[in-house]
């Protein structure tokens, strides 16, 4: 047996933990040793370091075991005498263990979830443990349909378990979400993966318990990302291995869970209200019993009245939401505004007729307000913040009152020159004090005032500060640039967020302007003013309390929550130490998953905690939030042993593809006896229902007997919001995924020789005849809507004895809503092993070893027929489509191992295993009549019969010459219209920062073109590298440009392998005004440790320069961790070269500037003491490059063209012309990529 770990003992023994047998070994001693449960030993640790007594041991199936040596007294020396081995449970793969204390153990895992775990001197109640363990196998055997299409019965695996399983001492205390190993992923759109949209909602009024991708390409990026919006939301991973994998929900956001709804129509806004209610208030007049002590109230606003809704508190377990009259209250009417007064004691409503004071008690009126004390008529707009009311009278008349002794007094009122919009009375002190001003916003001007309480005099008569373009600051109020009526101010705030007092202002066109303020004893005064856009509608301000934090939900289309970097601000003393003034809090913004909030409200429950009241659409939602921050990732459990490997999203069918294989030779399976009579049994069933032929039961029990397979291919169909299992059937004996997409089938017209063109146009219906042309899916509705949301599995069969894929298939299939099915409409039968499938063009692309090849959906010959329909099991039906076959369209050999596959435009890059990145074009072309010329075409009879018509090609344009061992590739998508002019400078000289291999002319010419092709190529080596085609123009022109070559623009060493790149973002891209759409997130990656990364675009010369000096200084002045240098941690590093990192830009790193103290900003800004006289910059610097770049001597092969952004350390304010606080918004930009 292999020793798998070698531990140090006292008296120079050594523990040999072997995979089958531990043993002590030693000088002048015997060895000892015990045989143990055969399996590879990952990890180890002491408990106890001072005697050596007992050791942990984990195991590669999970499996912990407590190790107990007996030490002897022999020869002066402790030697071990004997040992014993105690298994304790499971837990994920360890792969490192840490002993803490009081048993306590944390896990390391890089198959799973960390976990810190306490062991027990006595076995843990099976009721503690059973929980977890079904909840790993609840999505996969739920209903008995389900049980019946697995690999094997689970519900009998796990009876064979529970009846095996001894008692588990092993308690877990937490788990730490980790990814790895992330071997797939894909990007879900915001409302796809839950569809949750206004108008496909649910209407039932119940608690609710707890894109498509391809595997190994990326789809055409030229048709989406290129505008703002893009395609953002969550990404969902194939992550875990072994006895822990699963599906993880990666998503940068708010997730909303949804608890209620009703159907509510004409809703114009909503409030919610906890009043006290002691045992001896008055009952009769409410529908409810109010024994309790709290009443928690959702006040409604109609188009014509008011609606409550109510429910008791404490409400034990179940909520019970009930209409609810209340006598005081004005229902007859809509209301404006409401909230507490004097500490929950009163209710204030205010309507368009009167301001009411209600006792919560007895609910009567105690007091009330009419805009007729003043002589005015009508209230159009009211703020309620504790004994504080504003309110706008007849559209230009601000009145403000206060509750006084339960009574409402008029403490003030003040005419204004234009016609208020909304307005806002909360404080700047939260409760800590009352408000002192009132935010006014007005419909005619694009303005927002500020007065004074009680006086309402207008505040601040000096406020100045230089706006951003496009904006203005008036003396008396703070101006928001006019671009129309939906530009107008809809709603203000005024609150404060980590230590920095805002003004915040929503406009109905979804833009929020954000006013840092200072406020003191001298006035108010603005520090800084910002606008972003956060969606295209009305945007409403409320704040509310999540974990203790103050934020901001700005409902809108795309809502956003609004709040403190909380890093920052819990840094903030010790960065600004000595500072006469505290740096401004930087305001963070997170997505919401719900489309279509119009209001929110919070509930303050005791039976809800952290829960709101939403208006989404015509409904009315009470729903939990999660926790206020950047990052959400939520677990899927799989069974044991099923290794997630390739997953696709449907946004047609909301429906999940993924793809699976299943350990069996794992101690964590079923026994022999259970295996061969549930899986060799299953593998008949299969073959002989997929392949229609019959095969003896015997013959293919005694070859798999011979060689039975270690591993078992599965797909499954599961639902997009709960993760169950709708179908799911096994792949043949031999046969493993490995390719997965989702796709859309464009039906092809088979091609019509001219000898028989009169009969097959006969035979094809009309509505088919241009369809390769018209997209016309057919004749048959519910056939073109399966064709829209199909998906693509690629597989490869190794034979026993066999080291590598001889042959594979490739299998359409689609999930019928209706009928509850899936369907196997197709299968096609291919050379080699699938690799990598992309969809293109209504076609589909593969990458099958060598050969890159064209499919499409062909309509079949006439007189052709397919096979006869069957059923495999209760959900999975095996149907091939009657009319339309899978046919091969084109094909072009590749070099040596396609391996994925991306797609631009008309342009393919393929990544190869061992020979880096190729490109091809595709091409439609019609063959020509043989004319007889010197010259043409010799044709065939078969070609001289398709004279004529459209055929398809694809032809080899360029490839990368270097030995590159890919591991993904990825199209970036092409810059924005407007962004063109700004990519590059004019002139190529020292002062741009860029230094090239070869002349200017030939840099343009290169890399000037907008819409060439630029692609990102990861490695084995754990490095990044960016492509780009050379310009069809540039080549033959004398320019040394070769256009069969693509041209690398950039390497960088990311330290980790890149396994997945798909095209998305996983925020909504907001364009900031003062950098808008210059840096656009544009691809997600996966690696293989579990990591997910964002590779931006930068779409600006000019900020592309500015970033690149920031980062190299940033470099060069503050030290890395463990002082390493980081220029050689960043290189490009491979078997064949190495060469400084040029062409990115590391966000990371740029992104720590942020959290220096200003006094170190301003170092890392001037370039520190190496900062040369003004008068001699130009010339040093350019000195400083030759010399940098020197030290370097295989930088680039001989002909390479590449841009040297590296640069050395420089005053950026100096040789950029921009300054301090420039750069810090600009960084602050670029936090909100990710």
């Amino acid at each position: 047996a292999s020793a798998a770990k070698l531990i140090a003992l006292p008296g120079g023994n050594v523990l040999v933990a072997g995979d089958e047998s531990l043993s002590v070994i030693g000088p002048d001693r015997q060895p000892l040793g015990m045989s143990k449960r055969a399996s590879a030993v990952t990890a180890w640790t002491w408990i106890d370091t001072d005697s050596y007594e007992r050791l942990l041991l984990a195991d590669e199936e999970g499996e912990l075991s407590l190790v107990v040596l007996q030490y002897a007294d022999s020869k002066g020396q402790q030697q071990v005498q004997d040992l014993f081995v105690e298994r304790l449970g499971n837990t994920a793969v360890a792969s490192s263990l840490t002993y803490l204390d009081a048993g306590c153990v944390y896990v390391g895992s890089h198959c799973g979830d960390q976990m810190l775990v306490r062991l027990h001197t006595q076995p843990l109640p099976r009721s503690v443990v059973e929980g977890a363990n079904r909840r790993a196998l609840h999505m996969w055997d739920e209903t008995a349909e389900s049980a019946k299409i697995l690999a094997f019965p689970l519900g009998d695996a796990d009876n064979v378990e529970s009846q095996t399983q001894p008692n588990t001492f092993v308690e877990t205390l937490e788990l730490h979400e980790n990814l790895a190993p992330l071997v797939d992923m894909c990007v879900v759109g915001i409302g796809e993966s839950n569809n949750r949209t206004a108008d496909t909602m649910t209407t039932e009024s119940e608690a609710h318990e707890e894109s498509g991708s391809a595997s190994g390409g990326v789809e055409d990026c030229r048709s989406a990302g290129t505008q703002p919006g893009g395609n953002y939301g969550s990404v969902v991973s194939c992550s875990g291995m072994h006895n822990t994998p699963g599906l993880r929900v990666v998503r940068n956001g708010i997730g909303i869970e949804q608890l209620f709804s009703v159907d509510i129509s004409g809703l114009l806004g909503l409030w919610s209200l906890t009043v006290a209610q002691p045992a001896s208030c008055d009952s009769r007049a409410m529908d409810i019993d109010t024994d309790d002590a709290r009443l928690v109230l959702l006040v409604l606003s109609l188009v014509d009245r008011t609606l409550l809704l109510g429910w008791r508190e404490p409400s034990g377990e179940q909520v019970d939401v009930a209409e609810v009259a209340l006598s005081g209250w004005r229902l007859g009417e809509p209301t404006l505004a409401a909230g507490l007064a004097s500490g929950r004691r009163h209710v204030v409503q205010a309507t368009s007729s009167a301001i009411v004071l209600i006792d919560s008690v007895g609910w009567t009126v105690q007091a009330e307000w009419v805009p007729g004390e003043i002589g005015l008529s009508a209230i159009s707009a009211v703020s309620v913040s504790g004994d504080q009311v504003a309110a706008a009278i007849d559209g230009r008349t601000i009145v403000y009152l206060e509750v006084r002794q339960g009574a409402l007094a008029c403490v003030g009122h003040r005419q204004l020159d234009n016609v208020v919009s909304c307005i806002d009375v909360h404080s700047w002190h939260g409760v800590a004090g009352p408000a002192t001003h009132v935010a006014v916003g007005m419909w005619s001007v694009n303005d927002v005032c500020l007065l004074a309480l009680p006086d309402l005099v207008t505040a601040a008569p000096a406020l100045s500060l230089r706006m951003p373009q496009g904006l203005a600051l008036s003396a008396s109020a703070i101006g928001l640039a006019s671009t129309g009526q939906d530009s107008l101010p809809r709603s203000v705030l005024m609150c404060t967020l980590g230590n920095t007092p805002y003004l915040l202002a929503g406009l109905g066109d979804g833009r929020l302007h954000q006013f840092a303020l200072s406020v003191d004893a001298d006035g108010v005064s603005v520090r800084e003013h910002k606008s972003i856009a956060l969606g295209s509608g009305p945007l409403g301000l409320t704040p509310f309390v999540n974990h203790g934090s103050l934020n901001v939900f700005a409902s809108s289309d795309h809502s956003a929550v609004l709040f403190a970097d909380k890093h920052q601000t819990a840094h903030s003393d010790a960065r600004i130490s000595g500072s006469s003034s505290s740096r401004i809090s930087k305001l963070m913004y997170a997505n919401v998953d719900v489309l279509g909030i119009k209001r929110m409200a919070p509930i303050d429950s005791l039976g809800l905690p952290m829960s709101m009241c939403l208006a989404v659409g015509s409904q009315m939602w009470i729903g939990l939030a999660d926790p206020v921050q950047r990052l959400h990732i939520r677990s899927f459990a799989l069974p044991r042993w099923a290794t997630p490997h390739r997953i696709a999203h449907s946004s047609t069918q909301g429906v999940y593809a993924v793809a699976t294989i299943h350990s069996l030779d794992t101690g964590g399976s079923l026994t022999s006896t259970a295996r061969e009579s549930a899986v060799w049994e299953r593998f008949a069933l299969i073959e002989r229902n997929v392949q229609h032929q019959a095969i003896s039961s015997k013959s293919l029990y005694n070859m798999i007997a011979a060689t039975p397979p270690a591993e078992v291919g599965r797909f499954t169909i599961m639902d997009s919001q709960g993760m169950d299992v709708l179908a799911s059937a096994l792949l043949l004996t031999y046969e493993m995924p490995e390719s997965l997409c989702a796709a859309s089938l464009r039906c092809l017209q088979r091609p019509i020789p001219n000898a028989d063109a009169t009969a097959e146009a006969q035979e094809a219906p009309a509505s088919l005849a241009n369809s390769s042309h018209s997209g016309n899916l057919g004749e048959n509705d519910s056939m073109a809507q399966m064709l829209s949301g199909v998906f693509v599995l690629g597989t490869s069969i190794v034979p026993p004895g066999e080291d590598d894929a001889r042959s594979g298939r490739i299998i359409i299939c689609a999930w019928d809503a209706t009928q509850r099915h899936m369907r196997i409409m197709c299968t096609f039968e291919v050379v080699g092993a699938v690799y990598a499938l992309v969809p293109f063009r209504g076609m589909l692309l593969a990458a099958t070893n060598g050969q890159l090849m064209l499919l499409g959906w062909q309509r079949r010959a006439v007189g052709a027929k397919a096979n006869y329909t069957t059923k495999v099991c209760d959900s999975v039906m095996f149907m091939e489509d009657p009319d339309y076959e899978l046919v091969l369209l084109c094909s072009q050999q590749t070099q040596i191992t396609a391996l994925s596959i991306s797609v631009s435009g008309d342009y393919i890059i393929v990544g190869d295993i061992m020979s880096s990145a190729s490109l091809y074009r595709y091409e439609e072309y019609v063959i020509p009549a043989s004319s007889g010329n010197r010259g043409s075409l010799q044709q065939s009879g078969s070609e001289a019969a398709l004279a004529g018509q459209i055929r398809h090609r694809l032809v080899p344009v360029a490839r990368d010459y270097s030995g590159v061992w890919t591991t993904a590739v990825a199209s970036v998508p092409p810059p924005l219209a407007q962004n063109t002019a700004r990519l590059y400078p004019n002139v190529i000289d020292a002062e741009t920062g860029f230094l090239a291999r070869q002349n200017a002319t030939s840099y343009e010419r290169a890399f000037r073109g907008a819409l060439q092709e630029r692609f990102v190529v990861a490695d084995a080596y754990n490095n990044i590298i960016r492509m780009a085609r050379a310009e069809d123009r540039a080549a033959g022109d004398g320019s040394g440009v070769d256009s069969e070559r693509l041209y690398v623009e950039g390497r960088w060493h990311l330290g980790d392998m890149v396994n997945v790149v798909r095209q998305g973002s996983l925020v909504m891209d907001i364009p900031d005004p003062e950098f808008p759409g210059f840096v656009r997130p544009v691809l997600v990656y996966g690696t293989l440790h579990g990591a997910i990364g964002v590779i931006a675009s930068v779409e600006d010369g000019r900020l592309g320069r500015v970033l690149d000096r920031l980062q190299i200084n940033m470099a060069h002045l503050i030290p890395t961790p463990g002082l390493w240098d980081y220029g050689q941690w960043r290189g490009y590093s491979s078997d064949q070269r190495t060469s400084q990192a040029f062409g990115f830009l590391d966000g990371d790193l740029i992104e720590q500037f942020l959290d220096l103290s200003p006094e170190t900003q301003q170092l890392v800004f001037s370039g520190g003491s190496t900062l040369l006289p003004s008068e001699a910059v130009a010339e040093a610097e350019h000195q400083m490059k030759s010399e940098f770049w020197a030290s370097f001597s295989r930088v680039e092969a001989e002909g390479d063209v590449a841009v040297f952004s590296q640069m050395a350390v420089s005053d950026i304010g100096q040789r950029e012309d921009v300054s301090l606080d420039y750069v810090v918004r600009l960084v602050e930009s670029l936090t909100r990529l990710h």
